[in-house]
């Protein structure tokens, strides 16, 4: 199958169709995807296909995606197999995309959709590229699920609130600066809940030497 935007609504409709709160989610975070990529001039269509698909592997299990992963020899993290195997979900659905989309059509494009579709949960062991990071952001300041992150934040500065519109404002002036208030967020919110945030987050930012602007 070609990648196309098309291609990719009906891949969408395919893996989430039985869970509609994911399937509008992921509209929701192509749509602020879209906007990302045009503040800093990166491929539309591609930022757009990688965020429609980026859930596609919470269509399976826990169980169901460490045996996929197991089987194509991804690496997987002490906290991903014991303490929250939904994390493997951006590792899965890169798998799955990979099934579904012709990679010699074109390579450089399915590579770079797979590796941010991969790394939306919570980084990659290598260098983020500017659309991995749009997708992660998109995913993560889409307006409903801001308004779920701060309905869980009584008693803790809301830091998450209303950074679409911040950054169309320009009150935020790069990804790097809107991912350090995210992984913030969640590392508050997780400590709020007694629980531990995802480690690999700190990845995401590592190694990084071009800040990309807003």
């Amino acid at each position: 199958m070609d990648i196309t935007i098309n291609n990719a609504k009906e891949v969408l409709k395919k893996y989430l169709k039985a869970n509609k709160g994911k399937l509008y989610h992921s509209i929701r975070v192509a749509k602020v995807a879209k906007i990302l990529a045009e503040k800093n001039n990166v491929s539309v269509d591609e930022a757009v296909i990688a965020a429609l698909l980026h859930d596609i592997g919470k269509s399976m299990t826990n169980q169901e995606m460490r045996e996929l992963c197991a089987s194509r020899e991804v690496t997987m993290y002490d906290f991903e197999i014991f303490q929250s195997p939904g994390a493997l979900h951006g590792k899965a659905g890169a798998i799955l995309f990979e099934k579904e989309f012709n990679r010699n059509s074109d390579p450089e494009k399915f590579d770079r959709i797979k590796h941010a579709i991969s790394s939306h949960v919570a980084g990659a062991d290598d260098k983020m590229s500017a659309l991995d990071k749009i997708v992660y952001v998109a995913d993560n300041i889409e307006p409903e699920k801001e308004k779920k992150n701060n309905s869980q934040e009584t008693g803790i500065q809301k830091q998450t609130e209303t950074l679409l519109s911040k950054i169309e404002n320009g009150e935020i002036e790069s990804l790097d600066d809107c991912i350090q208030i995210i992984i913030e967020g969640k590392k508050q919110r997780a400590k709020k809940r007694e629980v531990e945030c995802n480690p690999l987050v700190d990845n995401i930012l590592a190694n990084d030497d071009d800040e990309i602007s807003l």
